[in-house]
């Protein structure tokens, strides 16, 4: 049985119920006709006169034959007076019997066709009057009711079942081809053919659309963790050749050339400097990998960007450089929706890669105002600037303008992340333009009040049951 697929299974559970259903439907008519279909026509032609005679009323000096059947069970009832005149019913229409004469009597009559009937006339009295009631029925209807019914049974038992069986068979592979899909991609995925495949049913309240649409989402992750994987891997040896090469020669060189422990101390510094860029390298594409798989927890809330920036601006005075001036200017509060975390590690950036792209001795300025519905966060220095050509160009990864203006220190992938971040959690955009007392001015957008896709569907509910 556990071979057996699940429509198989589905169909024979159908067969299996409309079998027993039909059986005991006929159990249950046998059982309900039992004393009424086998009754001989002798016993059931006294039993439906004395029923009709019961039936007979006598109310405000009148007959009342409402309640008396006229033809049942194959029973044709009829009444008559004292004087033979009919007042009620009908007898079957080659039978003429005239009227009654014998109390009580059961006779036999023959029809003009030349069927023979059983007629009874049972006597009545009732409030000092009489009546006659009379049954009429065909002799020759002695077979049993079953005698029709079970043969019909046989024939159409068999046809319910292989009907039944069609139709769960059509209805369990209607309903479960969809899952031939979900089987075929599933496979194809699982077997590394293509990861880009989905199922693709359209949206529906069933089980089976409901599974697939889930199965979709969830072949989306897989493919963005393959991809995010894949650009890790790439990133990473492609990158970190250059430091492990330096590292590397530098060790040769120390073995070669290497006299005395000025020479050793002067080659660990190189070692150093290389180890902790890759170290800063590797923690960056981790983070982007963890950003671009949508891994990374975020705690967005409502704060005050003012005073958040403002209390970085005091952090970033202690450690900037010598003779760069740090100030800030914004109003009093300006609300946005943000991570906190995220926020504070989006300015610290920008305003390390301000002291460090800016002229010695210059001045940096952090400013905080609203724009419309947007709260505007922009960092501006007074350095060299960036070339109009190449200011679409910083957002992507490992670009550098000027590689040698940043020490070696710098990865190419601070303003990428930072931008990813402000797009994909806060919702909002970065931007960069010339400032006109030379350099450049960075900027952050954001929503004040920033809708999340988890929202988005809330709200969706609840518009839809309203």
């Amino acid at each position: 049985m556990r071979n057996i697929s699940i429509k198989w299974r589905m169909t024979l559970w159908f067969s299996l119920l409309m079998i027993v259903i039909t059986a005991l439907m006929l159990v249950f008519v046998m059982l309900m006709n039992r004393n009424t279909v086998t009754r001989p026509p002798e016993a059931e032609l006294l039993y439906m006169v004395g029923r009709n005679a019961d039936d007979v009323e006598f109310d405000h000096g009148g007959w009342d034959f409402s309640d008396v059947e006229q033809y049942a069970h194959g029973v044709y009832t009829e009444i008559f007076d004292e004087d033979g005149q009919r007042l009620f019913g009908t007898a079957p229409a080659e039978v003429s019997d005239g009227a009654p004469k014998e109390k009580n009597a059961l006779h036999t009559v023959v029809g003009s066709s030349g069927g023979t009937y059983l007629v009874y006339d049972c006597w009545l009295e009732i409030g000092g009057s009489g009546l006659w009631v009379r049954g009429t029925i065909d002799s020759a209807a002695r077979g049993s009711v079953m005698e029709v019914i079970v043969p019909l049974a046989w024939s159409v038992l068999p046809a319910l079942v292989v009907l039944s069986v069609g139709g769960g068979w059509l209805i369990s592979s209607s309903s479960f081809k969809p899952m031939e899909k979900v089987i075929a991609a599933a496979e194809s995925i699982s077997g590394g053919e293509d990861l880009s495949r989905r199922i693709g049913l359209p949206q529906g309240r069933s089980e089976i659309n409901r599974l697939a649409g889930t199965f979709d989402d969830m072949f989306d992750r897989l493919e963005r963790s393959f991809k995010a994987e894949a650009q890790f891997t790439s990133d990473a040896s492609h990158e970190l050749r250059t430091p492990v090469t330096v590292i590397l020669t530098e060790c040769e060189t120390l073995e070669r050339t290497a006299e005395n422990s000025a020479d050793y101390a002067e080659g660990i510094a190189v070692i150093r400097r290389q180890a902790e860029q890759m170290s800063r390298l590797i923690g960056q594409l981790l983070h982007i990998t963890r950003l671009e798989q949508d891994t990374q927890k975020t705690c967005m809330e409502r704060g005050d960007l003012t005073a958040l920036a403002e209390a970085v601006c005091e952090q970033q005075k202690m450690i900037a450089p010598e003779g760069v001036v740090l100030t800030f200017d914004g109003p009093e509060s300006v609300e946005a929706q943000m991570d906190v975390i995220l926020m504070t590690r989006l300015l610290n950036n920008l305003i390390s890669n301000a002291f460090r792209y800016g002229s010695d001795g210059g001045h940096v300025r952090v400013t905080v105002r609203r724009t419309g519905s947007c709260a505007v966060l922009s960092v501006s220095d007074d350095g060299a600037g960036i070339p109009p050509d190449q200011q679409e160009k910083i957002w992507q990864r490992f670009y550098q303008v000027d590689a040698a203006r940043s020490g070696g220190e710098g990865t190419g992938l601070g303003l990428y992340i930072s931008n990813t971040v402000v797009r994909g959690k806060f919702g909002g955009s970065m931007w960069v333009e010339d400032n006109p007392l030379g350099g450049a001015i960075f900027g952050i957008n954001i929503p004040m009040e920033y809708v999340t896709v988890s929202q988005k569907a809330d709200r969706g509910q609840r518009n839809e049951k309203e």
